[in-house]
């Protein structure tokens, strides 16, 4: 489906089998030329589909001339590759997020690492076999792109007669980017603000000192700033009341994170140990996995606020509560 928010601006929403039941992409247009943002999920008949919402409009799939990426999960970039080459587009995104994405194609170092990182988080080894499979089943899903260029953070593109600010806004992903129209007033969000959920946060199994939370805190202040009058999401409806929701999502992680900090006490636990207590067994695997990736999020950050001390048994890392004495 393809709506005009506004003179040669559209927002098209692509259906997904997943809890998350739709993605939207957004499509600029200079004459008979196209800019298309992120480009929804390679499921059977996501192509064709674009292809008719295009068609509605007298538009081409060859008249795509750029592509630029908010993040690389698959329900975002995944048909890159496919319309980089049925068209000739070029394609735009971070370096961090170029980086993540070549993570994905190079399966044995990856695979290799994400069995290291989560054995030291607690869980077993079917578990992590679990993770593995959702893994290729990602690196299947993605089609191979090149990056024509990076995005640099506070540039301003053109593309004919629109101007648009990169604004970088690494948390949700590492390489995540949103895209201002100072003119026009809207944000191009990507998932870095949703309008009902608040988007997930994971840890980065290639860097240790990565911390999530924090990161994707600073990168909601960035966005404060800006004189941001309605925010178009890669999910959900579109809005207009930043501020209050930006507040809303800085509660619900302060929430989680003391939730996660009263189920810590002097006896050691595992990151695996401590998700199970929180969240249940009653959860999916994958559910279980993205519990897991959330509350080492928040263990990180209390961790960093000197509230909790990380130490190991065995090889497993483990976490205390530090009692105050004082």
């Amino acid at each position: 489906m393809i709506n005009e928010i506004q003179t040669n601006f559209y927002r098209i929403t692509l259906r997904m089998p997943y809890r998350l039941k739709h993605v939207h992409a957004y499509l600029l247009a200079q004459d008979k030329e196209l800019a298309l943002f992120d480009t929804g999920l390679n499921m059977p008949g996501a192509y064709e589909t674009l292809e008719k919402d295009l068609a509605s409009l007298n538009f081409s799939i060859n008249n795509i001339r750029h592509i630029f990426l908010t993040h690389v999960h698959t329900d975002h970039c995944s048909m890159a590759g496919l319309l980089q080459k049925k068209t000739g587009a070029k394609i735009y995104l971070s370096a961090a997020a170029f980086e993540e994405y070549q993570h994905f194609r190079q399966a044995d170092s990856a695979v290799k690492q994400l069995k290291k990182f989560y054995a030291r988080q607690g869980m077993t080894s079917g578990q992590i076999d679990m993770v593995i499979e959702e893994y290729e089943d990602i690196r299947g899903i993605i089609t191979e792109f090149n990056a024509d260029n990076y995005l640099q953070n506070n540039e301003i593109r053109e593309f004919g007669d629109w101007k648009f600010e990169v604004i970088f806004t690494p948390g949700h992903a590492a390489g995540h980017t949103c895209f201002f129209f100072r003119k026009e007033g809207f944000l191009l969000a990507g998932d870095h603000i949703l309008p009902y959920i608040a988007p997930i946060l994971s840890p980065n199994i290639f860097d240790d000192n990565f911390r999530p939370l924090a990161t994707y805190l600073e990168s909601l202040n960035d966005i404060e700033k800006l004189p941001i009058a309605t925010i178009y999401p890669g999910h959900g409806n579109a809005f207009i009341d930043l501020k209050e929701r930006l507040e809303e999502i800085r509660l619900h992680h302060k929430k989680r994170k003391k939730m996660v900090f009263d189920h810590l006490n002097v006896k050691p636990k595992t990151t695996y140990a401590i998700s199970h207590e929180m969240f249940g067994s009653e959860l999916s695997d994958f559910d279980k996995f993205l519990a897991l990736n959330e509350t080492l999020t928040y263990l990180k950050e209390l961790q960093f606020e000197g509230a909790i001390k990380e130490g190991m048994a065995g090889d497993v890392l483990v976490y205390t509560r530090i009692e105050n004495t004082g």
